[in-house]
Order: C-alpha cells, then sequence, then structure tokens
C-alpha cells in the first residue's frame, strides 16, 4: 500500500488516475486542488488539501506521509515545479511522477501534420525548463509525455517507449495513461530517472 499525493486533482489526468488507484489499489490518496467542490470523494481512503501550491504551508502539510507524488498540473509549472521539488526534499519524499506535452524530445512524426515538437513550438519551452529543473533535483522521477488523450476503454492497450524514441500513433486512452501511473507508483525502478512517451499501441 502507497501513500499517493496527487497535486492538480482536478485536472482531467489528476481525476482519472484517483479513480484508478481507488479502484486497482488499497492505496491512500490524498489530493491537491483549487477547485476541490469539483471532487467526489471516498472518505475512508481520500483526504483533500484546498489550495495553491504557492501556500507553502498547505503543500507543506499535504506532503506529510507521502510516499509517490504524482503532478497533473494545466498551467504555470514552470512557476511552481521548484516549490512542489523543495517540499518533497523537506518531507523527505521520493518518487516522483510528472505529466506533460509530448513532443518535448522533438519525437512527433511531421507525418501526424503539425509538427508539435518543441523544435518548432515556442509554447513549449516553459515545459522544457520544468523538465530540467526535475532532471537537476535529487528525485526518483518519471516524465511521462501524453500523447492526445480520448475516453477509450482499452486500458491495456499501450505502448511506452524511452526518451528520444517516436510513439507508435498520436493518442491514447486517459485509463490507458492511469494504468501506467499505478505500473510506476508501485515499482520505483520502472521508468526511474526517465522520460517515457505513452501511446495506443498501432
Amino acid at each position: 500500500m502507497e501513500n499517493i499525493l496527487i497535486i492538480g486533482a482536478t485536472s482531467l489526468m489528476g481525476q482519472t488516475a484517483a479513480k484508478f488507484f481507488l479502484n486497482k489499489t488499497d492505496d491512500n490518496i490524498t489530493l491537491m486542488s483549487r477547485y476541490t467542490n469539483l471532487l467526489t470523494i471516498d472518505e475512508k481512503r481520500e483526504r483533500v488539501f484546498k489550495g495553491d501550491i504557492i501556500d507553502e504551508k498547505i503543500l507543506d502539510d499535504a506532503m506529510k506521509g507521502i510516499d509517490v507524488v504524482l503532478v497533473s498540473l494545466d498551467s504555470n509549472e514552470e512557476l511552481l515545479i521548484q516549490k512542489i521539488i523543495d517540499a518533497m526534499d523537506k518531507e523527505g519524499v521520493k518518487r516522483f511522477l510528472f505529466l506533460t506535452s509530448m513532443g518535448l524530445c522533438n519525437e512527433i512524426p511531421v507525418t501526424n501534420g503539425a509538427s508539435g515538437n518543441i523544435s518548432d513550438e515556442k509554447i513549449l519551452e516553459p515545459y522544457q525548463q520544468v523538465v530540467d529543473a526535475i532532471k537537476n533535483s535529487d528525485l526518483n522521477y518519471t516524465i511521462v509525455r501524453l500523447s492526445w488523450l480520448d475516453n477509450g476503454h482499452d486500458i491495456k492497450n499501450y505502448e511506452v517507449v524511452n526518451e528520444g524514441k517516436a510513439p507508435e500513433t498520436s493518442e491514447v486512452a486517459s485509463v490507458s495513461v492511469a494504468d501506467l501511473l499505478v505500473r510506476l507508483a508501485h515499482d520505483d525502478k520502472l521508468g526511474a530517472y526517465d522520460s517515457l512517451a505513452i501511446s495506443r499501441k498501432s
């Protein structure tokens, strides 16, 4: 049993992952978000911290007793990542799972249309700053680069490739990502110190 902290719990992947952890494991889940009124809680296994990551007191309190931190933020990641890393260091938490965008390794084939790679999309540069901060930390991190998410139910139908390799397709089911996150949370050697792309098998 692990104690999982999900930062960005009201994001699509935050909510999907929380449900998956509840249904597939006996883990205890801590949810952190500015908009906790959007959450439905299992009071036996979930606890909630409402607030912004910039509030160090709330972040520190949420981090206590945690084994694995999962971050799924929609914005301002470059402004907040160091606060998360510092809070993890303060509480001695090492396992860090971070969801980000495909394209940071220039792995999207040109045949998919508009490339979406960092070499062409300046909008991805802040994401690269975040990834650099994570890689420069002393955390046991796994960066998960997401393809386009859909509502498919093919949980096990996905491929994971290491940094620098191109994924098979440009989409993946959100439940497939959740399945990978559970595996990563329960195996600190799987994907350790690596950046993984996940996509549906062709």
